[in-house]
This record gives structure tokens, C-alpha cells and sequence, in this order.
């Protein structure tokens, strides 16, 4: 069962409120009495696999991927810069004790990991889609392009429940702005279609650069006209396997803003008319 947009605002404010609770119990906490100590050493804390949220809400800080790539038979590299399509980035929350999606398209931010605020321990996967044919106004990496090197920028606004969210990044393909119930499940490109990476608590508030090449070479080999990826704590690679069992993609960090050459003209907001199904069906690269 697929529901949309409209339970993700009472998700959201449940997990804020349950935030704030623990902020006030901290607070309480520090202001108790020492013969309170033991009592409140065992009050509980909670805790669980990791839930991350990224931004999604405005140019300057929304999902970016560099590439760098040359033409043969040129060897000039050329780099390009590509904000994702807001209209396709999305996120699904499974509801193991209902046995329901919730599919949401177009947030503010984007949510992954499993929220342990919620008695139900509803698991999110996020997608981000960023269109390589520059149908949404953006740069084109051309279809006979060799890909030298790609990253994939995100800004962290939540880390929560653990301090180290080892995570699985997916390369995958669903419909162009029609995120559904069934792309929580799809499978990868290719089985080796993912890089696996920690998030930590020390990245809330800051960009995350992440190495995709091999993510963005295999797109380039398929043809793709878009490069999709899901973030997940499942290997859907080898469901029996543990991220940390796997080599870790490069990654780094930074506070905001984001270098100025790298602030890009507006993209298309959620709000934007879609695209006519004439402009759809003749995408090429």
C-alpha cells in the first residue's frame, strides 16, 4: 500500500516533539539535585541503527553531483556540476508492524535510517535523481562522454539515535518524477551497483562529499538519462551482509556555504508545471 505526502507531516512533527522531550529531560536533568544522580543515571536513552535527514529545500544547499569527464579524442577534462530535480527526490517509509509505504516526493529534506522515536520503527530510504541530458535547465554529460571522476554533495541537517550510521549508497532506476512503493525494494543496477560509507554525528550541519565514480561510470555504461540513487542501512547487494564488511567509498567534510563556484542558477522547485510527455519521450543524450 503506497500513502502519499499526507502522513509525512505528523511523522515529522512526531519526531521533532520526541526530540525536544529529550532535550527537556537533559535540561531537567543537569538542573537535579545530586542525591537525584542514581535516579537519573537510569533513565532511558534512546537509541538504534541511525536516521538521517538531508537537505533538499534551496539551491545553495541541495543535492549536487560533480563530474569530471573528457570526449574522446580530446583528453581535456571538462567538470560539470548538477543539482538534483527536487520533483524526482523523494523518500519512502516502511511500516513493518502496518505492513504500509509512505511515499513522499519534493520534501524540504529527505530522510533515511530507521526512526526509533516511533514505536513501530518505520525504516526510510531516500532517492535523489539528477538528470544528465539536461532536461531540467542543468549541464549535460554527453552520452559518448569517458567519466573520470564523481562526486555526490549532500547536506546533513540530522543524525540521530548512534553516533556511526553505516549506510549503503544504491544506484538505481525508477520512473522520472514518479517515485513509488516499489522503488523501497528495487534492485540495483547491477549487483555491484553501490558503494557503502558511514555517516556520523559530527557531520550534522555540514556538506558530505561522497565518491560515486564507480556509481556514475556504470550510468555511463548503461546509457542511463538519469543518475538515481537510493540511501538505505541494507545491503540489498547480499541482504545477509553488514556495510562494515565492505570497502568504504571516499568521503569528507565541510561547513557551509558551499564554494561559490559551485552555486548554481535556480533549478526547478516541486512546484513547477511538469514536463510535457512530448519533451519526456524525446530525452536523449
Amino acid at each position: 500500500m503506497s500513502l502519499k505526502s499526507g502522513g509525512r507531516e505528523k511523522m515529522v512533527k512526531t519526531i521533532l516533539l520526541a526530540g525536544m522531550v529529550l532535550v527537556l529531560s537533559a535540561i531537567l536533568t543537569g538542573c537535579g539535585h545530586d542525591n537525584d544522580h542514581d535516579h537519573h543515571d537510569h533513565e532511558p536513552v534512546v537509541t538504534g541503527p541511525g536516521f538521517v535527514a538531508i537537505d533538499d529545500r534551496s539551491d545553495e544547499t541541495a543535492p549536487l553531483l560533480t563530474v569530471t569527464y573528457t570526449v574522446p579524442p580530446s583528453s581535456d577534462p571538462v567538470t560539470v556540476d548538477i543539482l538534483s530535480d527536487i520533483s524526482s527526490d523523494g523518500d519512502i517509509a516502511f511500516d513493518p508492524v502496518l505492513n504500509t509505504f509512505t511515499v513522499t516526493t519534493g520534501p524540504p529534506e529527505v530522510f533515511f535510517g530507521e526512526d526509533s522515536f516511533n514505536d513501530h520503527l518505520p525504516e526510510f530510504r531516500a532517492f535523489l535523481t539528477f538528470p544528465l541530458d539536461g532536461v531540467t535547465g542543468q549541464p549535460v554529460v554527453p552520452g559518448n562522454a569517458e567519466i573520470v571522476s564523481a562526486t555526490l554533495e549532500v547536506l546533513v541537517i540530522r543524525v540521530d539515535f548512534t553516533s556511526v550510521i553505516p549506510t549503503f549508497l544504491d544506484l538505481v532506476e525508477y520512473p522520472f518524477r514518479d517515485l513509488s512503493a516499489a522503488d523501497f525494494d528495487a534492485p540495483l543496477l547491477t549487483p555491484t551497483s553501490y558503494v557503502a560509507l558511514d555517516f556520523f554525528s559530527s557531520d550534522l550541519d555540514n556538506f558530505v562529499q561522497i565518491d560515486v565514480t564507480p556509481l556514475m561510470q556504470e550510468a555511463q555504461l548503461q546509457a542511463l538519462l538519469n543518475f538515481q540513487v537510493r540511501f538505505g542501512l541494507e545491503a540489498l547487494a547480499s541482504l545477509s551482509a553488514s556495510p562494515s564488511t565492505f570497502a568504504k567509498a571516499g568521503r569528507s567534510a565541510y561547513p557551509p556555504p558551499r564554494a561559490a563556484d559551485k552555486v548554481l542558477l535556480k533549478r526547478e522547485t516541486s512546484s513547477t508545471r511538469p514536463l510535457t510527455q512530448e519533451v519526456l519521450s524525446s530525452r536523449h543524450r
